[in-house]
């Protein structure tokens, strides 16, 4: 009955209160344009990133100067490359290292990357790609998790075959899913007119960084095995990374360690551990930019949302302001401070709620023109709902706090 009364009252006021409504309108489709950016942020910052860097370094490994006491002229670039999987073999016989591998340009958080272009029936793939050495993906439980697939990948790669990830074939549905590419032979468009790889391993997606989805550049990637002949190819070992992983309980002041024995234990032939990296540091130069921009889009936010916060409580008191005249009157006919209090709350509520259903819709169609970002997530029920209900509930806090300002 009460709120039957209420609707009567905003009808019969609705000219002093259409001013009201679009406000409030306009508002609800700006807070959840706020709420879905930060949803669609959040989700995709928290989501798996396939790999692990936790307890990881990289090593950085340099030749001798011709003027070092220590340089020895007489060995060659293939003898330097021998050097280094000597070295990384007495990495390996360090205490506390669980893993130690050899790739090029493709470890996690770097800042380039190599692609290729692999012919799947008759249509070309763009993927990432990873000159590695199988344990690469011990190294940062790249894309497997159980032992056994890590004995998959150690066969592909040692019969030259292809690693791949689940998401290969993304965007072409005609190419068949994830579950027809093992055993698929491929062509590598990068290397001649007929050379072909068989795919030998599969595994899950990765991620760039924090702020890209494995459906951008670098979730689907493509291995090939670094062999020593490969290794040699480069030239020169400050072309290649050393990564490792160490223990959990080997890692407390590992880095300082590991260079103290540097100069006595990892010194071989003409090179050298110049420094070691965790990638705790990595992560953070790779993710640096993108961090600054969301806190500033973050701190943009923001001040709109405090503004919204700050337009509606000035618009209801300014709006109670008005109506002191009919307040006082129903103080004199008897109504308590309560009723009259309940009855502008529940006029507000209302005016919330009939607000709620266009905006909803113009929020609905917003999205689905795509003017929202949908390069890292679709835009479909699974996005909308959550963030309209979200929406509800900041706007219902908004109300709580008009409330106790009055």
């Amino acid at each position: 009955m009460v709120m039957k009364t209420i609707l009567k009252q905003i009808k019969n006021e609705w000219n002093s209160n259409l001013f009201l409504f679009v406000e409030l309108l306009l508002v609800f489709v700006v807070l959840w344009y706020i709420v879905d950016w930060t949803l669609v942020t959040a989700r995709v910052y928290h989501a798996p990133m396939g790999f692990d860097t936790e307890h990881c370094y990289n090593i950085t490994v340099s030749k001798l100067g011709e003027d070092s006491p220590l340089y020895n002229p007489e060995l060659t670039a293939d003898d330097d490359m021998d050097d280094l999987l000597r070295l990384t073999d007495r990495l390996r016989h360090c205490p506390g290292v669980e893993a130690v591998a050899i790739s090029q340009n493709c470890f996690p958080y770097n800042e380039g990357s190599n692609g290729i272009d692999l012919g799947i029936d008759s249509v070309a793939v763009n993927v990432r790609l990873l000159w590695v050495e199988a344990d690469f993906f011990r190294v940062f439980r790249y894309a497997f998790t159980e032992e056994a697939d890590f004995a998959k990948v150690e066969a592909a790669l040692r019969n030259d075959e292809l690693v791949v990830s689940s998401n290969l074939t993304e965007g072409h549905p005609e190419l068949g899913g994830s579950a027809s590419l093992p055993g698929r032979e491929v062509l590598l468009l990068n290397y001649g007119k007929d050379v072909r790889r068989r795919i030998g391993a599969v595994g899950t997606p990765v991620r760039w960084s924090h702020f890209h989805t494995p459906s951008q550049w670098g979730g689907a990637f493509a291995a090939l095995p670094l062999n020593a002949k490969r290794l040699r190819n480069f030239g020169d070992p400050r072309y290649v990374t050393v990564s490792l992983r160490v223990s959990e309980d080997a890692d407390k002041n590992f880095a300082e360690k590991l260079m103290n024995d540097a100069d006595r234990l990892y010194q071989v032939g003409n090179l050298y551990l110049l420094d070691i990296t965790p990638f705790s540091h990595l992560r953070e130069i790779c993710e640096l930019e993108d961090m600054n921009e969301w806190k500033t889009q973050l701190c943009v936010l923001g001040f709109l949302l405090l503004n919204i916060f700050l337009g509606v409580i000035g618009t209801f008191w300014f709006r109670t302001q008005q109506r002191r005249k009919e307040v006082a009157l129903r103080l004199a006919l008897g109504s308590s401070r309560r009723e009259i209090f309940s009855c502008l709350m529940y006029e507000g509520v209302l005016l919330l709620t009939l607000a709620a259903v266009p905006a909803a819709v113009i929020a609905f169609n917003i999205g689905y023109a795509e003017l929202v970002d949908v390069g890292k997530m679709p835009f479909d029920a699974g996005r909308f709902l959550p963030a309209l209900a979200l929406s509800k509930r900041v706007r219902h806090g908004i109300l709580i706090l008009i409330q106790n300002r009055r």
